[in-house]
């Protein structure tokens, strides 16, 4: 038995944060019934995407964040579907919204509202910067997060000046947050009883991100430079070299790596050279160590370095683009690609990712598509709570 068996999740969410969190629910089998407003639906159904897959609505980023769901089409702004929505929230177990703040509560769906009904719900606001606070108002998305978070001082180089992550990763770390959040809500509501309010804000979890700068600061004031792909262990052997036919990351932390790093190299005469000979003389002297070194590394192909350098212990990857990394042999012992399932119009199987752990027993499954249609599951989601046969279809020809 998963997890969440048996568990009715209503996902008010769009966009990536909100929907990532639920999705780490459903593939522990939640029953996420995903509420679209009716037409184009969820935002990110028409972003990153193909001109036909943007035309199906069915982007690949929306497919990534929505598997196993179950999609309402449900007007929030009308009588009639306000009325559908305040009868779904009474059964849940979970509500996840990411509405900017006051929203939920001008729908008649937020918590205080919902609790009088459903007092066991756990329910979870996803924002920006928080439901309280001078800037709770303020609308977000993960680049502007990345910006004023101080994220960006943190990422670029010297030459070029603060750099966007080219992911977004706010977006996912704040809706695994969440999902740990509910986890966490849930296992409460077992132990005790009761229901309870989560607020999960985009901002904390992007600082949260950088907690080893932000203590750093916090303790002693300092503002790490950008350094590009430098490390801040500022050590001649560490960070990324050029070979002949590619690019190397050595992760060098210890005084053993980088000892290690001469000697495999060849260059091992060097830690008798006063300016090498221990950490703190590599340092002061890390443009020379790695002048030194820039020419050697150009002498050998990529696979020969990993080669020589892993056998000598020391810490190295290749830099590689992210074809090669899903492509990656290791990902055949892993359970992080799953199959859609069936795409109505674009496939018949497609490898997407899913949960990022594993568990000996009922571990992260996928027997469900994604959504492929906006309210696709609109009539049996309605059935199940038991609304007439006129009125659903009343409410679906007010939709249509």
């Amino acid at each position: 038995m998963r997890a969440f068996q048996g568990l009715r999740v209503v996902d008010f969410t769009r966009a990536l944060s909100g929907p990532m969190s639920t999705q780490m629910l459903a593939l522990l089998d939640a029953d996420v019934i995903k509420v679209e407003p009716p037409g184009d639906g969820d935002q990110l159904r028409g972003v990153l995407a193909s001109p036909e897959m943007a035309e199906k609505r069915l982007s690949p980023a929306f497919l990534t964040g929505n598997l196993r769901k179950r999609s309402l089409a449900l007007d929030l702004k009308s009588p009639l579907g306000r009325n559908v929505a305040a009868k779904l929230v009474a059964g849940a177990d979970v509500i996840v919204e990411n509405f900017v703040p006051g929203t939920a509560q001008k729908l008649g769906i937020d918590y205080e509202t919902v609790r009088k009904k459903n007092p066991n719900v756990v329910y979870c606001s996803i924002s920006g910067y928080g439901q309280t606070g001078p800037r709770a108002s303020e609308k977000a998305y993960d680049s502007a997060i990345q910006a004023d978070s101080g994220m960006m001082s943190l990422t670029g180089h010297p030459e070029s000046g603060p750099t966007r992550i080219g992911f977004m990763l706010v977006d996912v770390a704040t809706g695994i947050s969440a999902a740990f959040a509910i986890a966490a809500a849930l296992y409460r509501r077992a132990l005790t009883g009761e229901g309870q309010y989560l607020d999960v804000a985009m901002y904390d979890t992007a600082l949260q991100l950088m907690c080893c700068q932000g203590a750093d600061y916090l303790v002693r004031g300092h503002l790490p430079p950008l350094m590009g792909n430098e490390s801040p262990m500022a050590q001649p052997t560490a960070g990324t070299f050029e070979t002949s036919d590619g690019v190397i990351l050595l992760a060098t932390l210890t005084a053993s790596h980088q000892e290690n790093t001469f000697k495999a190299v060849g260059l091992e005469d060097l830690l008798e050279d006063p300016r090498f000979k221990d950490e703190q003389t590599r340092h002061r002297h890390l443009d020379e160590g790695r002048e030194l070194l820039k020419p050697v590394f150009l002498t050998r192909s990529t696979e020969d370095w990993l080669l020589i350098l892993k056998t000598h212990g020391v810490p190295v990857q290749a830099v590689r683009d992210l074809g090669q990394a899903l492509s990656d042999p290791q990902l055949s012992h892993r359970s992080l690609l799953i199959d859609s399932g069936p795409l109505d119009g674009v496939s018949d199987k497609t490898p997407l990712l899913g949960a990022p752990f594993m568990a000996n027993e009922d571990g992260p499954h996928n027997d469900g598509a994604p959504p492929a249609k906006v309210g696709q599951h609109s009539r049996e989601i309605l059935e199940e709570m038991g609304i007439s046969a006129k009125d659903i279809d009343d409410l679906l020809s007010a939709i249509a």
